[in-house]
């Protein structure tokens, strides 16, 4: 059985694997201090939800007592929603090239059975068709 980890950068360890965070600390004046630990993007097309910050106002002794635990379950939330968006996206994935192959095969059977036959031939004798004088009917145009 393995140690818990018990320090800040044991706890943020697991979510540094795969990106980079930003954190901040101040003090409140009253003895309080607010901790952010900001992960930043990987790629631009990902979920906002891996990159909401854990953000922790408490003493400093109860920061040195809880953080590693709120950190390892910080870690295990990204850890858990990154597999779940990642499927997620491959599932739609699929669905959406699926539904384009589909749509690919019913435009090629429309075009199929849309086949125009070619035009029936007409049978027009030389001597049915008049000439037409252009001007020759119309006053104006003499």
């Amino acid at each position: 059985m393995t140690a818990e980890p018990t320090g800040l950068f044991q706890g943020l360890a697991p979510l540094l694997v795969n990106r980079t965070v930003i954190m901040t600390v101040a003090a409140d004046g009253k003895g309080l201090l607010t901790l952010n630990v900001i992960p930043k993007k990987v790629k631009d097309d990902e979920s906002d939800a891996l990159t909401t910050p854990l953000c922790i106002t408490a003493s400093p002794e109860e920061l040195d007592r809880d953080l590693a635990a709120q950190l390892r379950e910080f870690t295990d939330v990204h850890a858990k929603a990154a597999t779940n968006i990642q499927q997620v996206k491959d599932e739609l994935a699929a669905a959406e090239k699926a539904e384009r192959e589909a749509a690919d095969e019913r435009r090629a059977k429309k075009a199929k059975s849309k086949v125009i036959p070619p035009a029936a031939s007409v049978d027009v004798k030389p001597e049915s068709v008049k000439p037409v004088r252009i001007g020759a009917d119309i006053p104006w145009a003499v």
